[in-house]
C-alpha cells in the first residue's frame, strides 16, 4: 500500500445486485465535481444550507454479487491496496446472501470494515452475530437509507480502518525495535562478560590493585553510560506503549503489545544481570581472596 493510501485510504466496495443501488451510492459518496460548485452556489444566492455534509472524496469499485465483490476484494488486499469499506446487500439471489459474503470478505481481508444493507427482517441480528461472531467492524443499514446515513457510515468507518491500520503500525515498528535492541544488547551483554573476565584475570597476574581498579572503574564507567543511553529509549518506549493501551485494540494488536511488554522486561533484565556480572567482577574482591589464601 502507498504512502498516501497508508495515511487516508477511502476506498469503499458497494456489493449489491440491484445498479439502481450503485448509482445512489455514487451520487452520495462520488457525486460530479461540479455539485459542489452548485451547491456553494444555491448557498450563496439563496442562503440554503447544503443538505449534505461537506463532500470527502471516496474512491468506489461495484460488484453485483457476492463472489465478485469477494474476487474484488482478495485482489485489492494482494496488491496492498485494500478497501477500508464495503457495503453489503443482504440477499442478492442467486448467488451468496450477504452473510455469506461478509465471511469470505473477511477470509480474505481481516481488517474491512462492513455495512450490511437490508430491507428485511429475515435475518435477526441475534442470527447474524452467531454466524459472524461478535465483531466491531459489522454495522446494519436499513433500507430505504438516506443519504446522511451512507455520507456518515463512510466517514466515520473508514476513519476507524485508517486509525486502526495507524496503530498496527506503531505496535508493530515498537516490537521490532525492542527485539532489535534486544538482540544487540544480549550481543554486548556476551562481548563484555568474556572480555572482562579474560582481562580481569591477567590485569591480575601482571598489574597492581591500583592498576586493576582504576581499569575496572573505566569498565563500569562505560556500562553505566550504555545502560543510561538503553534506558532512555525504554522510557519512551514504555510511554508509547501505556498511550496504545488506552486506544481501542483488537486481539491481535493486544497480542503485538503482549510481545513488546515481554521484550521490555527482556531488555531490563538483560540491564541487572550485566550489573551483577560486573559487581561480582569488582578487582577488590579478587585481591581480597587472593590475601586471605597468601
Amino acid at each position: 500500500m502507498t504512502g498516501h493510501q497508508s495515511a487516508d485510504n477511502r476506498r469503499i466496495l458497494v456489493i449489491d445486485d440491484n445498479v439502481s443501488i450503485h448509482d445512489d451510492f455514487r451520487k452520495i459518496l462520488a457525486p460530479p465535481a461540479e455539485s459542489d460548485s452548485l451547491s456553494q452556489a444555491r448557498a450563496a444566492l439563496f442562503g440554503e444550507a447544503p443538505t449534505l455534509p461537506t463532500h470527502v472524496h471516496y474512491e468506489l469499485d461495484y460488484a453485483s454479487q457476492g463472489r465478485e465483490g469477494f474476487g474484488l476484494a482478495q485482489s485489492a488486499y494482494q496488491a496492498g491496496n485494500p478497501y477500508a469499506l464495503a457495503f453489503v446487500d443482504m440477499r442478492m439471489p442467486p448467488g451468496w446472501d450477504g452473510l455469506e459474503t461478509i465471511e469470505h470478505l473477511w477470509y480474505a481481508d481481516p481488517e474491512i470494515q462492513i455495512v450490511i444493507c437490508s430491507a428485511y427482517s429475515d435475518h435477526p441480528w441475534e442470527d447474524v452475530s452467531r454466524r459472524i461472531g461478535e465483531t466491531d467492524k459489522l454495522l446494519i443499514l436499513m433500507k430505504p437509507f438516506n443519504s446522511i446515513e451512507v455520507m456518515q457510515l463512510a466517514n466515520s468507518l473508514t476513519k476507524k480502518w485508517n486509525l486502526a491500520r495507524s496503530v498496527k503500525q506503531q505496535i508493530e515498528s515498537l516490537a521490532l525495535n525492542v527485539t532489535q535492541r534486544t538482540a544487540e544488547l544480549r550481543e554486548a551483554n556476551e562481548r563484555l562478560q568474556v572480555q572482562v573476565a579474560s582481562r580481569v584475570g591477567e590485569s591480575s597476574a601482571t598489574q597492581s590493585a591500583g592498576e586493576v581498579t582504576t581499569t575496572f572503574h573505566q569498565k563500569e564507567e562505560f556500562l553505566a553510560i550504555m545502560s543510561h543511553e538503553i534506558f532512555r529509549p525504554m522510557n519512551d518506549l514504555v510511554v508509547k506503549v501505556a498511550l496504545l493501551l488506552n486506544s481501542t485494540l483488537n486481539a491481535e494488536q493486544r497480542e503485538h503489545l503482549a510481545t513488546v511488554e515481554r521484550c521490555a522486561h527482556d531488555v531490563l533484565s538483560l540491564l541487572s544481570d550485566m550489573h551483577e556480572f560486573m559487581a561480582l567482577q569488582k578487582p577488590e574482591a579478587h585481591f581480597g581472596e587472593s590475601h586471605e589464601r597468601g
